[in-house]
């Protein structure tokens, strides 16, 4: 049974390391120490491994006065039971503490046989957050789940570009295989992990999905800022059983945000980088409002720059991030999150690796107009925005036995982007599968080709909310919930007029200047509508016994979807329509040894429907032919994975190794097509496919300021079936599937002394094919990136004033990153039936090139 005591706080210098101060018996580390008429007395009775306490780190403990040397690399809360004592390595985070002055020995009762007596610690942090002391850098923390997770935390999120995006702060754990096209992450890009897509990943924001429910795909520039992440963590190829997700068969990452800060204060951030790049940002903490348990902070973000290659095509981004919390107690807490973004941009070249080999960086857009052609850069652009809400609730009743998670959440999405074409100048095209006669009086002409803009917009509108309640009774917990989302879809595309300068006369399209039917009606090529009801139920149990160190859960999710659409383009389809019901259970268990050793296992299943898009017919505009045909009978996505593994948590290093196996059916592989100039997401089934590999991570706690950090991945995935192509097949059964590499790897050293920081990072990518048939592929890779600042002491109002140098590809190198299409095969190849099935060649993301970014950060 646990109970308020007194408590006292004592903070060690460096000088006075075997302090102890004690007023009541306790038993430490199986060592039990008696109370002394004199106070403070030196002793040395604590063992190893208690060896060096941080200078200034404050301990809290129960019924006592306790400064214990704790290990430097642990740092955080200890668990010591009286009479009964065990040391125990918590979670790496954080640590609020709190006081009250210690009455007269004389009044004060003795620690109860069984008690539990928390020992807290104070962290320091910078005014950026980062503390110094998590493990490898801030590449992990401690970990007791069923699946292998990694998380990366606030130390190392702080140390990166204040542009680096939720997909790049995880490029060092094993498994991902992060794609980037620029330095500053504005242009797309993928997140691969384990050998599955980005679109197979699931994303969520303090509880709010970020997925695109008809496309699954991700865009990482409209999520909240670096200056305000925590921290994020993936669980690769598994899904939590309460989470309002599907389609994430390749794993789940959470982002958590900043708290505010109990005081009032705040943090400025100024930028300057290479390609002309400015960057300001202003993060404002309340402090708690009275005594009300209410604190929020607000932050702004601007960021204009250039893109690194091509054109000096301007960008610009425009981000608000708002966190408040309402603390009710021991009953819980409510937030509300919201992150709105704004922004602009030109578009980069995905080549070809023809293209890539024969040109390098320089095949880009043209950065002259001459009437004539469509890939001149400004009529590449986008212009978008987003804003995300999440409002989570938890509350904890009955003593604890009972919690309630209530999460609303909002994800809406506007905007689109615009691609160069052409029209007849007759005037003679297809609306749909119908031949019409065009009005282009307000589209004109600068040579033998009419050059149109060609925008795609887009408005998703994607509310929500997920329930989640949990009861305990002895050792079992049991869960239950229900998750309803709704998300309406709605895209067009349009024929726009263009300047003689060669700019649009509208990016996105205005009804003034676009080509128009001879009725006034506007002249599309895409225009549809969905909308997707979601409704899943979960049930599971969670087993913890043997004092904890057995746990083990079970659970079913089911999953009722709805997805009516309506093309409305000529043609022989209108009303469409998807439904599904689909059953996922898991189970997991984790066994802990000592608190040093653990094996878990785990076995998930997911799966997901075909993509919106999917559904509806897609039209040559020139002559009318299909060129895709929409099918509202493809077959789910379903797939089956096992995991295990072993964790060692030690006091100097900290270490995961898992392995893992997956099995998909109907496996849908995502590309990008050009149709009637614009580029879409299409998917391709490719049917079975087997994945298996291991994947290992390695950190230690600080050893003279240093702290490094490994990881690697052996990876083996193949295609089980042969790829249908027309009424032949493709021989592709037991090949090496895309984006799968064989081989990658990782390793990152982080100083920090408190003043003098930095950190060198370096991914490793293994060659990878880009097409079925494994006719091309993309060469291996290594990149390096590094970071070197100094913090200063407090000037004034100004808090610990810091200079950070990033420096982005450190060795300038010119490499593809990823692959942004694949295909069936690059060249010509003889179909299972003898029919010779011409190739297409892959396209790809260019590597960021070398970019210098310098911050100059300070709190107030």
């Amino acid at each position: 049974m646990s109970r308020s005591r007194d408590f006292m706080i004592i903070s060690l210098t460096q000088q006075r390391r075997d302090l102890i101060l004690f007023l009541d018996n306790v038993t430490v580390f199986g060592h039990t120490v008696t109370p002394s008429p004199e106070a403070p007395m030196i002793r040395s009775m604590l063992p190893r491994p208690a060896r060096t306490l941080l200078p200034g780190t404050a301990l809290l403990l129960a019924g006592t006065c306790l400064a214990l040397p704790l290990c430097t690399a642990h740092a955080t809360s200890r668990q010591v039971q009286a009479g009964a004592a065990r040391p125990t390595t918590p979670h790496v985070g954080a640590s609020r503490v709190a006081a009250t002055p210690v009455a007269g020995a004389a009044s004060r009762q003795p620690a109860a046989r069984g008690e539990t007596i928390d020992v807290v610690t104070h962290v320091h942090q910078t005014p950026s957050g980062v503390t110094g002391r998590d493990v490898g850098g801030g590449l992990m923390v401690k970990q007791t789940s069923a699946v292998a997770i990694s998380t990366v935390t606030r130390d190392f999120v702080a140390a990166q570009s204040p542009t680096a995006s939720s997909y790049e702060v995880m490029r060092m754990v094993p498994g991902t295989n992060v794609a980037t096209s620029d330095p500053y992450n504005m242009q797309s890009g993928n997140f691969i992990v384990r050998g599955l897509n980005g679109d197979e990943i699931g994303f969520l924001m303090e509880g709010a999905p970020l997925n695109n429910v008809g496309t699954y795909v991700t865009i990482p520039s409209q999520y909240p800022d670096g200056d305000v992440i925590q921290s994020e963590s993936l669980q690769p190829t598994t899904v939590d059983l309460t989470a309002p997700m599907i389609g994430a068969a390749g794993g789940l990452t959470r982002m958590t945000l900043l708290d505010p800060a109990d005081k009032a204060g705040g943090q400025m951030n100024l930028t300057f980088g290479s390609y002309d790049t400015y960057r300001q940002s202003l993060r404002v903490d309340s402090g708690e409002l009275g005594h009300s348990g209410v604190k929020f902070f607000l932050s702004y973000s601007h960021l204009l720059g250039k893109n690194w290659r091509g054109p000096a095509a301007p960008y610009r981004r425009d981000h608000f991030d708002f966190k408040l919390v309402k603390d009710w107690g021991s009953v819980g807490a409510s937030k509300l999150v919201v992150a709105y973004t704004d922004y602009r941009l030109y578009m980069l070249t995905t080549p070809t690796l023809a293209q890539y080999r024969e040109y390098g960086n320089n095949y880009n857009y043209s950065n002259v107009f001459t009437g004539t052609n469509p890939n001149y850069y400004q009529l590449h652009g986008e212009d978008a925005g987003t804003l995300i809400v999440s409002a989570p609730t938890d509350l904890s009743l009955l003593h604890n036995t009972v919690k309630i998670n209530v999460t609303p959440y909002l994800y809406h999405s506007w905007g689109g982007f615009a691609y160069g074409s052409t029209l007849p100048n007759s005037g003679q095209a297809f609306y749909g599968s119908q031949h019409v006669s065009l009005d282009l009086s307000g589209v004109p002409t600068y040579g033998s080709a009419r050059i149109v803009n060609v925008p795609t917009t887009f408005d998703i509108e994607h509310p929500g909310v997920n329930t989640v309640v949990s009861w305990k009774k002895g050792i079992n917990t049991l869960k239950a919930g229900y998750w309803f989302d709704y998300t309406r879809q709605v895209y067009t595309t349009t024929y726009g007029a263009v300047t003689a300068s060669g700019a649009p006369a509208s990016l996105l399209g205005n009804y003034a200047t676009n080509a128009r039917l001879k009725n006034g009606q506007e002249y599309m090529s895409t225009d549809w509508i969905t909308r997707t009801y979601t409704n899943a139920l979960y049930l599971g149990d969670e087993i913890n016994a043997l004092g904890d160190k057995l746990m083990a859960d079970a659970g079913v999710k089911l999953l009722w979807i709805h997805r009516p659409g309506y093309n409305y383009l000529p043609g022989d389809q209108s009303d469409v329509g998807q439904n599904t019901f689909q059953v996922t259970p898991q189970f997991g268990f984790r066994y802990q040894f000592t608190p040093e050793h653990q094996i878990f296992f785990s076995g998930n299943t997911a799966f997901r429907m075909p993509t919106a898009n999917s559904m509806f017919n897609s039209y040559n505009g020139a002559t009318g032919a299909l060129l895709i045909a929409g099918n509202n009978q493809q077959k789910n996505e379903f797939s089956i994975s096992e995991e295990i593994g072993y964790r060692y948590t030690g006091s100097e290093v900290m270490a995961t190794v898992s392995f893992f196996n997956y099995n998909f059916t109907n496996r849908q592989i995502s590309t990008a097509a050009i149709i009637n100039g614009a580029s879409v997401n299409t998917f391709i089934n490719a049917g079975g496919e087997t994945g298996r590999g291991v994947d290992v991570e390695v950190g230690t706690r600080p050893w003279h300021h240093f702290r490094p950090y490994m990881s690697g991945e052996y990876l083996h995935v193949t295609t089980d079936n042969n790829l249908q192509v027309g009424r032949d097949y493709l021989p592709t059964a037991g090949k090496i599937a895309v984006r799968a590499p064989k081989w990658s790897a990782a390793a990152g050293l982080n100083y920090d002394d408190g003043s003098l920081f930095g950190n060198v990072n370096m991914k490793y990518m293994d060659s990878q094919y880009s097409t079925f048939m494994d006719d091309e592929s993309i060469p291996a890779h290594a990149n390096v990136d590094l970071t070197l600042g100094y913090r200063f002491h407090n000037v004034s109002f100004m808090k610990q004033p810091e200079f950070r140098l990033n420096i982005q590809n450190l060795a300038g190198s010119t490499y593809i990153s990823g692959a942004n299409s694949v295909t069936g095969a690059a060249h010509t190849t003889r179909g299972v039936h003898g029919t010779m099935i011409a190739g297409s060649a892959p396209t790809y993301f260019l590597g960021a090139g070398r970019a210098f970014i310098g911050t100059f950060s300070v709190g107030f």
